[in-house]
C-alpha cells in the first residue's frame, strides 16, 4: 500500500463573462482563474481490497458516490483497470456552494494524487480529458495558478503569476448552487468576453493597476438583486481598503483584492466581527500540492 497527503486548492474569479449559451445546453465562459491558499486536504491510500472509501470526519460534503471525490476515483480506476481499492479521507475547509471550486478542486487532487501512486500513470493529456468529464473547470485545478479559461471553462491557457496582493474572502450565511444562478440570467447580462483577455493582456505585463479595473462577473447584478447583502459586503471591503471587490463564480463569496496586509486582515476581522465566514488568502501558483507521501 501506498498514500500520499494532498492539500487542494480554491480558486476565484476575478473576471468572469459569459458570452451566450451554447447548443449543448451549456453556458459559453470567458473568465480569469486564480488559485488561492485556502485548501482542502486529502489523504488517499492505496487498498489491498478492491472498491472506494471515502470519509469526510470535517463534514461539509457528501461521503458517497455523491461526491466528486468518489466519482474521481471511481474514473481513475476505470481508465486504469485498477484492482486496487482507494482509501481517501477529506477534510473540507473551503465553504461549499461559495464559487470557490472545492469540489473541482478536490477531484483534480484525487486524479493527481492517485497518478502520483500509480507505476504506470496515464499521461497528461488522458488525465485532462479524464478532469474534464467531471467538470467543465475540474481540468484547471490540475495546474492552477493564474489562467484564463474559454469555452465551457476547459479551454485554459496559463498566465504569468499575479503581482503580489492579500485577498480577503467573505461569505454570508448563503448557498447559492451554480444552476439557480445560471436561471437567474437575463440577456442583458451576457458579455463578449473581451474583458478576460484585457485583463489576460494585463497580467502579462504585470500591471496590477489594470487587472484590478478590469474585475467583473457577469452574475452580479442578478445576484446582488436578489441578495443585496452581497452588494453591501462588496461596498464594505471597499470601504475598508480594498482596490476592488466581487463575487468569485455563482457566489455565495465575495472577495477583495488588497495592496496592504494589515488593511486585509483588518477588513477579515470587521466581517468576522458582523457574523460572516473570512478569510485572508494569497494567490498561489498551483491547484493542488503534496503535503506528504509514503509507502
Amino acid at each position: 500500500m501506498a498514500a500520499i497527503h494532498l492539500r487542494a486548492c480554491a480558486k476565484i474569479n476575478l473576471c468572469l463573462e459569459i458570452p451566450g449559451r451554447r447548443e449543448d445546453g451549456y453556458h459559453d465562459l470567458a473568465t480569469v482563474f486564480q488559485s488561492v491558499s485556502l485548501a482542502d486536504e486529502l489523504a488517499i491510500e492505496t487498498l489491498d481490497g478492491p472498491g472506494i472509501e471515502l470519509r469526510v470526519p470535517s463534514g461539509g460534503a457528501p461521503a458517497g458516490p455523491e461526491n466528486l471525490v468518489w466519482r474521481a476515483a471511481q474514473h481513475y480506476q476505470d481508465l486504469r483497470g485498477w484492482p486496487a481499492g482507494v482509501s481517501i479521507e477529506l477534510t473540507k475547509r473551503i465553504p461549499s456552494g461559495a464559487g470557490l471550486g472545492g469540489g473541482s478542486s478536490d477531484a483534480a487532487a484525487v486524479l493527481a494524487g492517485l497518478a502520483r501512486l500509480d507505476d504506470d500513470p496515464p499521461a497528461a493529456d488522458v488525465l485532462w480529458q479524464v478532469a474534464a468529464e467531471l467538470g467543465a473547470d475540474v481540468p484547471f485545478f490540475l495546474t492552477g495558478g493564474t489562467a484564463i479559461a474559454q469555452g465551457r471553462g476547459d479551454l485554459i491557457r496559463p498566465l504569468p503569476d499575479l503581482p503580489d496582493c492579500w485577498i480577503v474572502l467573505v461569505q454570508p450565511d448563503l448557498r447559492i448552487s451554480t444552476a439557480e444562478a445560471f436561471g437567474m440570467l437575463a440577456a442583458t447580462d451576457f458579455s463578449d468576453g473581451s474583458d478576460a483577455e484585457a485583463m489576460a493582456d494585463a497580467i502579462a505585463r504585470g500591471d496590477l493597476s489594470a487587472t484590478i479595473r478590469l474585475v467583473r462577473n457577469d452574475f452580479s447584478r442578478a445576484l446582488e438583486e436578489r441578495w443585496p447583502q452581497l452588494a453591501a459586503l462588496k461596498r464594505a471591503l471597499r470601504e475598508q481598503g480594498a482596490l476592488t471587490a466581487e463575487i468569485t463564480g455563482s457566489g455565495s463569496v465575495v472577495f477583495g483584492i488588497f495592496d496592504d496586509s494589515e488593511a486585509a486582515r483588518g477588513a477579515a476581522r470587521a466581517s468576522g466581527a458582523e457574523g460572516d465566514w473570512a478569510e485572508v488568502v494569497s494567490p498561489v501558483r498551483s491547484g493542488w500540492e503534496i503535503a506528504d507521501e509514503w509507502e
